[in-house]
């Protein structure tokens, strides 16, 4: 009877723990059904596009990488990211580097988004821009701890960081970062500063680097964004940069050196026009899909501004905006993403990012982008 009675407390016990880990956010249990049906569809690249749901996926994407500093002023995430897929974005990406938000931050963005069908691609590391720094060892201590990559210390950390985040385990709705098909794409790092090392150099490490990650997470496409406004003759160094196995597609970012003094300047922008179908053709050869990763006029702040205020100014960016879609798209993209996107608020916000973001206000532009085909 005794022995009846311990087996019925112990019982009572064990069950009680169970629903007290489960209400403190410790322990969640899922059926793979009940998972299923709270997932987006996986993106999966091919040779020359991406695929989802067994169909082609070609989108209109944007960076939001200031999402994560929302709560510090009081602004309106959910709207952003709704906003976002009202009109024609698909995906949004964001830095988890060193000072680009809590980690609590990304699991609330990545449970919205995947509420909305948004997908994420989320870089690790922010290695732009040296030339804010005078001298090139701060530059790599302060700002850029992982992106000296000849530097057996640097790579290491990332490893570690990376190991952290893939293996992250969302604190709002359970699922374990690489588990979680809202992420579309891993990046090991925001515009590396590739000339500054060999062709040699940067091919081992991306290998490495990119290799580590599959080792982690076999399910998550993975990528590096690079700049092709670089001092160097670009198209060797992307070429041995992607073509490496575990570098699903190509990221490239441009900004057209169009401002404010020279908008009626049509040669100088084709130049930039061209530039785009020469590196999106270039890089389709590797039989990866190809994404215009950053493009726009975040370079110029007042020529941001002006778009917002002027007519003309909104007549030309908006016209440079499509042209640059097109030329990307025709030229074998399978994605283009946009600097940047959010809400109206953060006009509003004495930081450098104030006049960098587009939202709803801006009414020219998001009719461009949710009607295009």
């Amino acid at each position: 009877m005794n022995y009846a009675r311990n087996r019925f407390l112990l019982k009572k016990c064990f069950i009680s723990l169970i629903i007290f880990l489960i209400s403190t956010n410790l322990i969640i249990f899922l059926s793979d059904d009940a998972y299923a049906a709270n997932q987006q569809a996986w993106v999966k690249a091919k040779a020359g596009g991406f695929v989802k749901d067994g169909k082609p996926f070609k989108f209109i994407g944007a960076s939001a990488v200031y999402m994560v500093f929302y709560d510090d002023w009081d602004l309106d995430l959910e709207k952003a990211i709704k906003t976002a897929k009202e009109n024609n974005i698909s995906v949004l990406r964001l830095y988890i580097d060193l000072g680009w938000g809590k980690s609590e931050d990304f699991d609330k963005i990545f449970d919205i988004a995947s509420k909305n069908g948004i997908y994420i691609i989320l870089a690790f590391t922010d290695c732009c821009c040296s030339c804010d720094f005078q001298d090139l060892n701060k530059y790599f201590e302060v700002h850029a701890p992982f992106c000296n990559i000849t530097n057996t210390r640097a790579k290491n950390a990332l490893k570690k960081l990376i190991k952290q985040i893939v293996e992250r385990r969302n604190s709002i709705n359970g699922r374990q970062y690489r588990q979680d098909p809202t992420i579309m794409a891993w990046e090991i790092a925001n515009e590396l500063e590739y000339w500054r090392f060999s062709k040699s150099e940067v091919h081992s490490w991306v290998e490495e680097i990119a290799g580590y990650i599959k080792s982690l997470d076999k399910n998550h496409l993975v990528t590096i964004g690079l700049s092709v406004n670089a001092p160097v003759e670009i198209n060797d160094y992307l070429s041995s940069v992607f073509n490496v196995k575990s570098i699903d597609f190509s990221s490239f970012h441009l900004y057209p050196q169009v401002g404010l003094n020279n908008l009626e300047n049509r040669e100088l922008f084709k130049e930039s026009i061209n530039k785009i179908s020469d590196i999106a053709k270039e890089l389709s050869k590797l039989g990866k899909p190809v994404v215009m990763e950053e493009f726009g006029f975040s370079s110029s702040t007042d020529l941001n501004w002006r778009f917002k205020t002027g007519k003309e100014t909104a007549d030309f960016y908006s016209q440079a905006f499509k042209e640059s879609m097109d030329a990307a798209f025709s030229s074998g993209c399978a994605g283009v993403m946009f600097w940047g996107w959010g809400v109206s608020g953060e006009k509003n916000i004495p930081m450098w990012w104030n006049r960098e973001s587009h939202s709803i206000a801006d009414e020219k532009f998001c009719d461009l982008i949710k009607s295009y085909r």
